[in-house]
């Protein structure tokens, strides 16, 4: 995509997660103890003496998680309300070792090997290139360093997951596309990164938690239609869409590579 298309998606973005800022501080997704206890311990795999970057840090949930447990946290997302909601919740908290930076994923503000760790939650799906961001990412993680990627994946089957993502773009437009693991762990395995942990789970989701995050009521009762018909008609987009009782119900499969940066 040109770059017409990247400042398209970019505005989209911004948007998207300026309405959603508020709602996702409060999202059981996102502040889920058990993720966030995973995520910490593959990120102090290495030691605690550490400079940690959060890249797409949201609200700063998993900031200021890691924060007490390291020497510094640099907490950076595309969009600004993020950030402010992040550093007021640092401020809140009292943390004196995070700071904030507005940025890309693809474009990082750093120099190369600054970082002893970074780390990324449920941000790859939102971007155009994942690639170009793994490698952004990589080139600011110092050799020995550790990125660690968490993220759900989707179905290996192309029609499912065509499905899946066409779903998730219709709840939100700044979604790309998820991708299957494979991929994931392929972005992780390269030249300059070797994976050397890989654990996964499964997230069960309910239609009204997931779609009232966007906080965009006008797209609540024509997408539960839509996949309240599809669930119905057994099509479960590789995510195990269903109806249970009252309820639509899917699940998110979720992976966490840890990569060390080799060279």
């Amino acid at each position: 995509m040109g770059s017409s298309g990247g400042a398209r998606h970019e505005k989209v973005t911004k948007e998207e997660f300026t309405r959603q800022s508020r709602a996702m501080q409060e999202a059981k997704i996102f502040t889920d103890a058990d993720v966030i206890n995973r995520i910490s311990a593959a990120v102090l795999r290495n030691g605690r003496m550490i400079k940690i970057l959060d890249v797409g840090c949201g609200p700063g949930i998993l900031t200021v998680a890691l924060a007490p447990l390291v020497d510094e946290v640099v907490a950076l997302d595309l969009t600004p309300e993020m950030i402010a909601q992040a550093k007021k919740r640092s401020d809140w908290l009292g943390l004196k070792n995070v700071r904030f930076e507005v940025g890309q994923a693809e474009e990082l503000p750093f120099t190369d090997g600054y970082f002893d760790v970074v780390v990324t939650r449920l941000m790859l799906h939102h971007l155009l290139s994942p690639t170009s961001a793994i490698e952004e990412m990589a080139r600011v993680t110092r050799k020995g360093g550790l990125l660690v990627v968490a993220d759900i994946v989707t179905s290996k089957k192309q029609v499912e997951a065509e499905l899946h993502n066409a779903l998730e773009i219709l709840r939100d437009p700044s979604h790309v596309r998820v991708l299957i693991e494979l991929e994931l762990e392929g972005l992780l395995n390269s030249e300059k990164l070797k994976v050397v942990s890989k654990e996964g789970w499964v997230n069960e989701r309910e239609f009204r938690e997931w779609i009232r995050i966007t906080n965009a009521p006008e797209r609540e009762e024509p997408l539960l239609l839509v996949m309240k018909a599809l669930a119905e008609a057994g099509l479960t987009a590789g995510v195990n869409l269903r109806v249970e009782g009252d309820k639509v119900k899917f699940d998110h499969r979720w992976i966490l590579v840890t990569a060390e940066k080799v060279s």
